[in-house]
């Protein structure tokens, strides 16, 4: 019988340098989860000073830390998982009790809502994205979608400025929602720039909010971008939610 829990190593032929532009975990092969979080969970054992379990118990707890991995955190990558492990151990995410698939989770859970997960994001390269205009061909225009939606894999969000990426896939047929969608979307963009001024940083900020909510309440042309975003992004979800590397628009 082969021995789940032997560490083997793979070679990659490339390394990224920041570890967000690494492909997310759940697109990894399985044994290259598997091994990471099998090292990271020894390493954890280690500093601990914890019993190191029976090869049985060990190899479940591995096996479903790796399948939550791939199937309930989508935005992590391998390179993370010691991060998760070593802040965790460390009590960066709080109280914790013994060798379990619960208090993995919570490490990982930790992490990924973490400010220092949040400021790694920040530190990305910035994607070189081409100039919108209307000289783009319909190759530049998948192009220009594709990067977006690279930047929204690592990011969890793609801020579509002019909604130029959302256009171009609407006029293509590839935006899936119904019209009562879309307007649920209108409602719910709606609430949010009603929510963002409510928290004026002075009286002369309230003043100018008031004039904009009055604006929001009465149209619809200072939330409709909005909701593109919130449609563009949702539709990256749904395809990012497939777990595959196919998109529609190539």
């Amino acid at each position: 019988m082969e021995n789940k829990t032997q560490i083997t190593t793979t070679n990659k032929s490339s390394e990224v340098q920041h570890v967000l532009q690494n492909q997310p975990a759940f697109l990894e092969d399985y044994k290259t989860v598997h091994n990471e979080v099998l090292a990271q969970v020894m390493k954890s054992i280690t500093h601990l000073g914890w019993a190191v379990p029976d090869q049985q118990t060990m190899t479940i707890l591995v096996s479903e830390i790796s399948n939550s991995i791939r199937k309930d955190y989508k935005q992590l990558r391998v390179g993370e998982i010691s991060n998760c492990f070593s802040k965790g151990i460390r009590g960066e995410y709080g109280e914790f009790f013994g060798v379990s698939v619960v208090t993995f989770e919570k490490f990982i859970i930790g992490y990924l809502v973490s400010d220092y997960r949040a400021n790694l994001g920040k530190t990305l390269p910035v994607a070189a994205l081409p100039e919108p205009s209307k000289e783009l061909t319909r190759e530049n225009r998948i192009e220009f979608a594709q990067k977006a939606y690279e930047k929204y894999k690592i990011k969890g969000f793609y801020d579509d400025l002019g909604n130029i990426v959302y256009a171009f896939l609407d006029s293509e047929g590839l935006i899936p929602f119904t019209p009562k969608e879309k307007f649920e979307m209108v409602e719910l963009a709606r609430a949010e720039e009603y929510k963002r001024l409510q928290n004026p940083l002075s009286v002369e900020e309230a003043r100018r909010f008031n004039i904009q909510i009055e604006a929001l309440m009465a149209s619809n042309e200072k939330v409709i971008p909005r909701s593109k975003k919130i449609a563009l992004n949702k539709y990256f979800e749904q395809i990012f939610s497939l777990e595959s590397e196919n998109i529609p628009f190539k």
